[in-house]
């Protein structure tokens, strides 16, 4: 009878040493969800205005539309020789009528921006079209417009892809990001008679 007793204990203790190792404590979980929810995208433009009273910039994009994110202490900004986080106070006059790209998290009202890649006073221009080629070593993407016509745009290391599934940083990453036949709106300024991409969006 002792065996017996002893023996379903044991078995008791074991099956609850299984499901404690099993089943992730509740800091673990929620930081699993964090993480897979913390899906980021992209959004390019003029920087119309930086608020730290509100922690919001306002950035009109190449349509007209005026799009407001939020930013806390530890939105970086990177390019910009005297502007380390959108929260220094250099930040209003460093960044407002330049262009930027806005790394984001979140949707409408609660769009936060986690990073902010300055590329100073550039005029930003949009194309739309169909990739017909894309260089291996991720120098170039060539994309058909509606009209027919294709146009060579060079991609810096630091481009920004914005896919459906969140974002892909640095030109290396376009070859396997962006493939033949992608329907994608390009974000670029004209500079020493190329186009130069700085965000690429999946439609």
């Amino acid at each position: 009878m002792c065996d017996r007793i002893r023996r379903a204990v044991a078995l008791g203790l074991s099956l609850a040493i299984t499901a404690a190792i099993m089943v992730p404590q509740r800091g673990e979980a929620s930081q699993t969800q964090g993480r897979s929810a913390r899906i980021e995208h992209a959004v390019a433009g003029e920087v119309r205005k930086v608020d730290h009273a509100a922690n919001t910039m306002v950035i009109r994009t190449a349509d007209g539309v005026d799009e407001t994110f939020k930013f806390t202490g530890e939105t970086a900004v990177r390019g910009a020789s005297d502007v380390t986080r959108l929260a220094d106070v250099t930040a209003k006059s460093g960044l407002e009528g330049g262009s930027a790209v806005v790394h984001y998290t979140g949707e409408g009202v609660d769009k936060t921006a986690v990073a902010v890649d300055h590329i100073g006073r550039r005029t930003l221009r949009t194309a739309k079209g169909t990739v017909t080629r894309v260089d291996e070593a991720g120098k170039f993407v060539v994309i058909k417009t509606a009209a027919g016509i294709e146009e060579t745009y060079q991609l810096t290391r630091d481009v920004v892809i914005d896919t459906l599934r969140g974002l892909e940083e640095a030109a290396r990453a376009t070859s396997h990001t962006i493939k033949k036949g992608a329907e994608v709106t390009v974000h670029y300024a004209d500079e020493g008679g190329k186009k130069v991409a700085y965000l690429l969006r999946h439609v």
